[in-house]
């Protein structure tokens, strides 16, 4: 009587069952690696909380708001609507910095928008003080306007480098009665506050 062969270890159901785990593991592995690496972000860069300055931006700041100046700078706004005749009023400061944060203020300007509403831009500069990129979106932005806090309708989504400085404009629709309000600047650490003043042709 001839002697019969074992089978394989994979030709058995445990070995089959222990190659199928084997190769799922693999298989998550890699696209958990390629998920680390951005390979499915279709070039979106990463994004991090709201308004926070990069990883290396630990200590404090010694204050979130910078007061503005007494005397506002006051004229016709700028842009597309500037023909309408409506005005925007700005602080004198126009600097607010936390950490390795600082937005500047380059102007505003006001047109009218939908039914009832006006559009109110602001043009603002970011600059990245710190060595890692940060998001300069419109996360970091609200206006408190007759007890609402609005978001911005803009899209802004840019990521600015290390050392480096990047503008761009942060656009709200708001009541066309709105005559004064307050735009809000989100940092990792705290807030600053610009009054603004809306005035209609």
């Amino acid at each position: 009587m001839a002697d019969e062969k074992p089978a394989n270890w994979w030709a058995t159901l445990p070995g089959l069952l222990t190659a199928a785990a084997a190769v799922i593991t693999a298989v998550t592995g890699l696209l958990l690696g390629l998920g680390q690496l951005g390979v499915f972000d279709g070039g979106r860069p990463a994004a991090t909380a709201s308004g926070q300055p990069s990883p290396n931006s630990t200590a404090p700041p010694s204050g979130t708001s910078q007061p503005s100046g007494p005397a506002p700078a006051s004229g016709p706004a700028s842009g597309p609507g500037g023909a309408s005749g409506w005005t925007v009023s700005l602080p004198a400061e126009r600097k607010y910095r936390s950490a390795d944060v600082e937005y500047e203020i380059l102007a505003a300007s006001v047109r009218p928008d939908v039914a009832g509403k006006v559009a109110l831009t602001f043009s603002v500069r970011c600059t990245n003080h710190g060595r890692y990129d940060l998001n300069f979106w419109d996360s970091t932005f609200r206006l408190n306007a007759g007890g609402i806090s609005l978001s911005p309708e803009s899209g802004l989504n840019e990521l600015v480098g290390g050392d480096s400085s990047k503008s761009g404009d942060v656009r709200f629709a708001v009541p066309a009665d709105t005559r004064d309000s307050v735009l809000r600047i989100k940092f990792a650490q705290g807030e600053s506050t610009v009054q603004i003043s809306i005035s209609p042709p």
